[in-house]
């Protein structure tokens, strides 16, 4: 029997196509998509109509303030999106059988060190990603906007808190729930 050889490139294409075969089946993602969609929407709305509202009223004065806002809303627009649509579920087996410390999928990149992934931690993870997309959407342009009038007395120092605030939540909902849910029994 004559021993089948592969190149290079098509052991990696199959290890790459059997690295993405969907785990979650497509009725299952049909079914997250329907249960989410009313809540991404109507957080969408109001994130966006707050956004607004703050650029239109002049409450974010600062080029930074702006820039905040814009970026903080379009994260939770894009980020929310993905976290509750297109995200996996369920991590492949070998997330379970090693310490793997990033999560990597699509435009969609975790690399915390120190905090390892696996499907005891995942769906907390991902829950809790998903809750801060969107309540940060809702939450940031109404920080900016305080921030924004505490500015000329702070010397612009509240913006810039308002959004490291934001920033260090990200990271507090991604490590908490993955390092609270590590090692837990399924």
């Amino acid at each position: 029997m004559q021993e089948q050889r592969y190149s290079a490139a098509e052991v990696e294409a199959l290890i790459r196509r059997a690295l993405a075969f969907p785990v979650e089946p497509p009725e299952r993602q049909q079914a997250r998509v329907k249960r989410y969609l009313p809540v991404y929407l109507i957080c969408c709305v109001l994130g966006v109509a707050e956004a607004l509202a703050v650029w239109m009223l002049g409450l974010a004065p600062t080029e930074m303030g702006q820039t905040c806002l814009v970026l903080g809303v379009g994260f939770g627009v894009i980020y929310g999106a993905y976290a509750f649509f297109w995200m996996a579920e369920t991590l492949p087996r070998y997330y379970d059988e090693n310490r793997i410390a990033q999560f990597a999928q699509g435009a969609m990149h975790i690399h915390i060190p120190g905090v390892y992934y696996n499907n005891r931690n995942w769906r907390y993870v991902l829950r809790a990603f998903r809750a801060w997309s969107m309540a940060s959407m809702l939450l940031l342009p109404p920080s900016l906007a305080v921030a924004g009038q505490l500015d000329p007395h702070l010397g612009g120092k509240a913006t810039v808190a308002a959004f490291a605030v934001y920033i260090l939540s990200l990271f507090g909902c991604i490590v908490v729930p993955a390092k609270r849910h590590e090692k837990d029994e399924e």
